[in-house]
């Protein structure tokens, strides 16, 4: 017979048992969040210099030169298919609008491919590891009917909603603010006579919105024949954001240590053909629909712990406010509820996984007869702590129907993660020129979900970063690539300052760089 008094007191310890794990657990949680309190990942300024900080008269001109770089229409279409004369127009406008830099007798300034531009700045050193500053001139094309502004106009207009003035085109934010930004600070630095202590490359490429291989392809493979090894690269990235994170206050700027791979694969159903009135029972439509409903509801696993976006909560969990910052400080416990929030919003799902999206689908040719065959293209994605075989093993399991082909097109792995953190000379460089021009901002690692020009120069170094060195808010975001992109005045001017910054400070943190550094490499 069961003695319910025993096996009530049995159940009684058992509870008892796990609320005061449960409670442990939370303690130890607590204790981990407020020790946070007095721990900082982030690393603070270090001041180059009287040449630190560009003249506001010089500043001033500026928004006029980069509403004319808005103006010319340097659209890339597909690959080899460019607007060649605007591209030739930039050229000489770039001539006309930074003499100093092309009169340099320190600066080597080579087309590439006819249409590509290579400096090298040459420094006073021969023994210390040169780096990579990055850009590209080329845009994506416009819907002029739905901007506001003409995209091409090289408009600065003032926003009565907010105060400030913006210099309106398309390129403004992608990625015209790191060509004119960087050709802005060099400008200001020849005219001074200066002469870096170490040398370093700045690469434009012509054609990176249609994968780069004609541009920047041609660049990293001639330095590679040179036999140049970087110290570091930095190319375009994420803004500083802010209202991006809830529990975070402050604004976050996210440098990409990594870069997500894509994967194109074809999808192929044949099935009987014939006339609509007699339908198969099952046609190759309605097998190859199966597969897309399988593959949407059913997305590749959360990497979520095992890639840098990770990290990226651990560096902004000290100034996180509560109860965030508990969360974020004790990912070991609380992951399966992030997981679940990064989840239930696009922008956040995409940091933690394989993405999947059915892009093109294609079937039949008359409303009356069946199609023989169904097609569609899926779109992936891929998270760093994935390859492509794996991607592909997926999806041919959660499909499950050997009557659907899957063929791979094309693709490209992830990149790999740079080393970062406060021990790495150029994530110091980086995180520091950040907080002097960014004071509020906090600095972390992050994912870059979208692809760049740095895939072409990865044999050169093994630590790449993305950043974008402007403000935006999150609801801004849509602007690039959309309607109506376009740049605050004082956001770009403070693209230019810290340009201006990182080519000083760099010569600030090259005693370690003599020889191929140890830190992460």
């Amino acid at each position: 017979m069961v003695d319910r008094k025993r096996l009530a007191k049995i159940a009684g310890v058992v509870v008892g048992v796990m609320v005061g794990v449960l409670v442990l657990l939370l303690v130890v949680a607590l204790i981990r969040a407020l020790a946070l309190e007095d721990f900082d990942y982030q690393v603070q300024d270090l001041d180059p210099g009287a040449r630190d900080e560009l003249p506001e008269s010089y500043l001033k001109g500026l928004p006029e030169v980069m509403a004319r770089a808005l103006s010319i229409r340097t659209v890339s279409y597909s690959r080899g298919n460019y607007e060649v004369e605007e591209l030739l127009r930039f050229h000489d406008f770039l001539r006309e609008s930074f003499p100093n830099v092309f009169n340099s007798s320190i600066i080597e300034v080579e087309v590439v491919n006819k249409l590509s531009l290579l400096l090298t700045v040459k420094g006073a050193q021969d023994d210390f590891m040169p780096y990579l500053l990055m850009g590209h001139m080329d845009v994506v094309p416009v819907d002029r009917e739905k901007w506001t502004h003409d995209p091409w106009g090289g408009f600065i207009l003032p926003d009565p909603s907010s105060g400030e003035s913006y210099i309106w085109g398309r390129g403004a934010i992608d990625n015209k603010v790191a060509v004119i930004g960087i050709m802005s600070a060099l400008e200001y630095l020849a005219s001074t006579g200066f002469q870096p202590e170490r040398t370093f490359y700045v690469a434009f490429g012509h054609d990176e919105e249609v994968r780069g291989e004609d541009g920047a392809g041609q660049m990293g493979r001639l330095l590679q024949e040179r036999g140049v090894k970087l110290d570091f690269i930095l190319d375009e990235g994420l803004p500083i954001m802010k209202d991006t994170i809830k529990g975070m206050d402050k604004p976050v700027a996210a440098i990409g240590v990594t870069e997500k791979g894509w994967l194109s694969l074809e999808l192929e159903v044949k099935g009987p053909a014939g006339h609509s009135s007699m339908p198969p029972l099952v046609s190759a439509v309605t097998v190859l629909s199966r597969a897309l409903v399988a593959l949407a509801d059913n997305p590749q696993p959360s990497m979520f712990g095992s890639g840098p976006e990770s990290d990226m909560l651990a560096y902004i969990a000290p100034k996180a406010s509560w109860p965030q910052k508990l969360v974020f400080a004790n990912l070991w416990l609380f992951k399966p509820i992030v997981e679940m929030v990064l989840s239930s919003k696009r922008e956040t799902n995409a940091l933690m996984r394989t993405t999947t999206c059915a892009t093109i689908v294609r079937a039949g040719v008359k409303e009356n007869v069946v199609p023989s065959s169904a097609r569609a293209t899926i779109n992936h994605r891929i998270h760093p702590s994935q390859n492509i075989k794996e991607v592909i093993q997926y999806d041919k399991k959660v499909i499950n129907d050997p009557s659907v082909k899957i063929m791979e097109v094309e693709g490209t792995e992830a990149h790999p993660v740079s080393p970062h953190g406060p021990d790495v000379a150029p994530w110091r460089l980086l995180t520091a020129s950040i907080h002097h021009h960014f004071p509020d901002a906090i600095t972390a690692p992050g994912v870059l979900i979208g692809y760049t020009d740095t895939r072409h120069y990865l044999p050169l170094t093994a630590r790449v970063y993305r950043f974008n060195p402007t403000f935006m808010l999150d609801l801004e975001m849509s602007i690039i690539h959309g309607h109506d992109e376009r740049i605050s005045v004082s956001s770009f001017t403070s693209a230019v300052s810290f340009y201006h910054h990182l080519i000083l400070k760099a010569d600030l943190q090259i005693s370690p760089l003599r020889f191929p550094p140890g830190d992460g490499m």
